[in-house]
């Protein structure tokens, strides 16, 4: 009897499908977790990156708004982190196939505003500017050939003060000279009365005279010496101010033109050096011969006390008359025979007055300028600011480097010229206030003083310099103006024609002339004014006649020039040609304290600009894990693996 096998193995197909669909299910699953994994880690670097950006979201508000400066504040690398782990947490707990579990986070890098020297700081201004957000007034030609100029001015201006001293020097030179010529006047007036006195027969007086003349003629090895001393030291001095002005030309510094027309008057100081060299043979032979001449006014006063010894002696004959000049006879013979000491040379200044004026007018330069030249009203009134813990003493190394090319440098000194306060904004009706921290933060920026008067003296003072190099430049090249100032330098010296001494006057004053033109120019800007780089015969309004009345310290500013430059334009120039880390950072001093005052903890220092993160997540297995439904559980299963990432934001 047959029995029925199927019944038997009914199942046996469903047990093979079962242990099929396992493998396959397992098969299934694995490709299931290993995709999972994978958008577990990119999930995670998504999770990341938008913390990260979150959180640098947080920038300091009124740093963008007042300086359009991205900076995130923060106080710690801890706080930074927290408030990172703050933003991933709803990542963390979103109920999804993700589930993980954050784990450590490290700050590998991090930038602050204030690092690098001030190349992030510059970093940042460039990028606010180069986007078309602000727009530069002075395109590049426009900047490279105005600060030509100030290159050739301020360099022509710092060998304009050199000789300016060594015009003063020759002065000294020539009042000694002037002491010696009249030294030998007085000498020979002394011996034509002691040869009137032996004349007469007069033995007192001769002696007296002589006595006079022996003690002048002791004066001459000081005054010598004096002249010597002071000769010499004015030949090293040129020596080394030619040199300087070598090197200036051959480094490029002075412009082929003005470093031709500058030549031509120090081979002026160079002549004077030639022509005293030959007269100073001359003076150097009178200590000897001042010497044999008193050696021999003792004869002759030995021989008029003998002659009048030997008349006293002398007994008559009966109705003899007694001639003194048979006893005298000896005494004027020895006397004729004297060889006064003579100087061949002209001496000294004919017009001291005037030279004087000029010297004084020189002078102005180490005078208070401020006070000389600034308005009525416009003294600033912070006295000194209150900086705490500035970047210029708590980041800047005090290396001064300067990075950039010539665009970038023009837009940075854009940047700080209309975000930055400075002398005399909101004051000239254009509609400005002051802004920022009040103080006068262009000028501290530029110099760095503790005080607004202290940046703004220093200031004034560059401005003069710089001016008079430039007004220099002018009369060098005006032809009239150099005729002028020849004449006025021969009606001083008292000289018959062009002298060394009237060559080297002649540009004592035309130096004195740009000081004075440049004092008009800096008392204009100070109005609120304007002044070109480079004047024209029309512009430069100080008259050769007019600048004598300097001297009484008055400076009246001339009238605004509509194509010149600003205040504030000049401050940019100086902005531009300076431009380095040192900048920077007194930028930032300006910032920090205008912020300061609302928020007294505000430290630039503290502000980062950009960060590199590492962190690091657990996760488990979800599909080829215990259960098949686990993957619906909101929390994580067993820590199994770990994933790491890095992100990196920056503005």
């Amino acid at each position: 009897m047959f029995t029925d096998r199927r019944k038997e193995l009914r199942a046996s197909v469903t047990v093979l499908f079962a242990m099929t669909a396992v493998l396959i299910t397992a098969l299934f699953l694995s490709a299931v977790e290993s995709v999972r994994t994978q958008g577990t880690r990119l999930y995670f670097t998504l999770l990341c990156n938008s913390a990260m950006d979150s959180l640098f979201s947080q920038y300091h508000r009124p740093l963008w708004e007042d300086y359009r400066l991205l900076g995130l504040e923060h106080y710690s690398d801890e706080q930074l982190k927290d408030e990172f782990r703050g933003f991933a947490g709803p990542y963390l707990e979103a109920e999804n196939y993700y589930a993980l579990e954050l784990g450590d986070i490290e700050i590998s890098e991090k930038a602050l505003i204030t690092d690098s020297e001030g190349e992030v700081f510059e970093d940042e201004i460039l990028d606010y500017m180069r986007y078309g957000i602000a727009v530069t007034v002075w395109d590049q030609v426009f900047v490279e050939d105005m600060l030509s100029g100030v290159k050739d001015g301020e360099a022509l201006s710092g060998l304009q003060e050199d000789y300016g001293v060594h015009t003063r020097s020759a002065m000294r030179l020539e009042e000694v000279l002037e002491a010696i010529g009249l030294s030998v006047d007085e000498q020979e007036r002394l011996l034509g009365e002691a040869q009137r006195a032996a004349e007469n027969y007069d033995g007192p007086g001769f002696r007296k005279k002589l006595s006079e003349l022996k003690k002048e003629l002791s004066e001459i090895p000081g005054l010598t010496e004096d002249y010597r001393g002071r000769a010499e030291s004015l030949r090293k001095e040129l020596a080394e101010t030619r040199e300087k002005y070598e090197l200036q030309k051959k480094s490029g510094e002075l412009s082929e033109s003005t470093a031709k027309a500058l030549l031509s008057e120090i081979e002026k100081y160079d002549a004077y050096v030639a022509a005293d060299g030959e007269r100073r043979l001359e003076i150097e032979e009178m200590p000897g011969r001042a010497s044999d001449n008193m050696a021999y006014i003792d004869e002759l006063i030995l021989l008029s006390e003998e002659a009048e010894r030997r008349m006293d002696e002398y007994i008559p004959e009966e109705g003899e008359e007694v001639d003194p000049g048979v006893f005298w006879a000896p005494v004027i013979s020895a006397l004729s025979a004297y060889e006064p000491l003579q100087l061949s040379i002209k001496k000294g200044v004919e017009d001291k007055e005037t030279e004087g004026r000029l010297e004084r007018i020189s002078e102005l330069i180490n005078a208070d300028l401020l006070a000389l030249l600034l308005p009525d009203g416009m003294e600033p009134l912070r006295s000194s600011h209150d900086l705490k813990d500035p970047p210029s003493e708590t980041a800047f190394s005090g290396i001064n480097e300067s990075r950039r090319g010539i665009i970038d440098r023009i837009f940075i000194a854009e940047y700080m010229t209309e975000i930055m306060n400075y002398y005399g904004r909101g004051h000239f009706g254009d509609g400005e206030s002051l802004k920022g921290s009040g103080a006068l933060e262009l000028e501290y920026i530029l110099y760095g003083g503790e005080s607004d008067h202290a940046n703004l003296s220093s200031a004034v003072k560059d401005l003069v310099l710089l001016r008079t190099g430039l007004n220099l430049i002018h009369i060098l090249s005006d032809a009239e103006k150099r005729s002028e100032a020849e004449q006025l330098a021969i009606m001083i010296t008292g000289a018959l024609g062009f002298t060394p001494i009237a060559g080297i006057m002649t540009f004592f004053i035309m130096s004195v002339w740009a000081l004075g033109q440049a004092l008009c120019d800096v008392k204009a800007l100070l109005r609120g004014e304007k002044v070109r780089l480079m004047h024209t015969r029309e512009s430069f309004s100080l008259s050769l006649g007019r600048l004598l009345t300097f001297s009484d310290g008055t400076v009246e500013g001339e009238g605004s020039d509509d194509e010149g430059l600003s205040y504030a334009d000049y401050l940019r120039l100086f902005l531009i040609a300076g431009q380095g880390s040192e900048q920077d950072y007194r930028c930032m001093d300006m910032i920090q304290l205008a912020l300061s005052a609302e928020q007294t903890d505000f430290r630039l220092d503290r502000c980062a600009v950009g960060m590199e993160l590492e962190a690091v997540a657990s996760a488990g297995h979800v599909f080829t894990g215990t259960g098949v439904f686990g993957a619906l559980k909101a929390d994580p299963p067993d820590k199994i693996y770990e994933i790491s990432t890095a992100v990196f934001y920056a503005y």
